[in-house]
């Protein structure tokens, strides 16, 4: 017989271990994520967008700079004056707060919109060149077509009937033909 006691202690065991592997692998994932923000950094050759990868990290760390500075603006405000002090963490804090969290969100924002445009731009340039490279292939396709109205034979080939096989009908032949037309037509109603 199985005692609950032991299985609801190797639970908690095994839910303890899975946190920690847990912690161990965001661990990692920040550790090297580090790593590849100070390796980036200092890539002088710019061959890819590392804004891109870090902006929430970037964001992180501007938010953190801007709660520290008015924090310590509200300090010296309290060694001013009481109420000045008190003014500010109430009022005029969260108001700054607000406005510079708000623009640098924008601005941080409108840093992604360039630099998507900038990807996009790049594909652009490459269906450029594929399309001038498949333009050179139209242009020789329609060089091979007039190679192949001058072949005789051609016409033969493909069934379709030559300008000079295709004569005209006289147009009073046509009319005598239509007037035959008629009157085979009336004969055959009289009767």
């Amino acid at each position: 017989m199985v005692n609950p006691e032991e299985t609801e202690t190797a639970k908690e065991a095994r839910e303890q271990e899975h946190g920690l592997t847990r912690f161990q692998e965001k661990f990692r994932r920040g550790l090297f994520w580090c790593l590849e923000y100070w390796r980036e950094l200092f890539n002088f050759r710019f061959d890819k967008y590392m804004i891109i990868q870090m902006l929430p990290g970037v964001y992180g760390m501007l938010l953190g700079a801007l709660v520290l500075t008015i924090i310590f603006w509200c300090g010296i405000a309290f060694m001013k004056n009481f109420w000045l002090g008190l003014g500010a963490t109430f009022f005029a804090a969260p108001i700054a707060f607000l406005v510079c969290a708000s623009l640098l969100r924008a601005l941080l924002e409108f840093y992604l919109v360039i630099f998507k445009m900038a990807e996009h731009v790049d594909e652009l340039v490459g269906l450029r060149d594929t399309v001038d490279r498949l333009s050179g292939i139209s242009d020789t396709v329609d060089e091979m077509v007039a190679v192949t109205r001058r072949i005789p034979f051609w016409k033969a080939i493909t069934g379709k009937p030559s300008a000079a096989s295709r004569r005209k009908v006289p147009e009073n032949r046509r009319r005598r033909t239509s007037d035959r037309a008629d009157t085979q037509d009336d004969t055959n109603n009289e009767t």
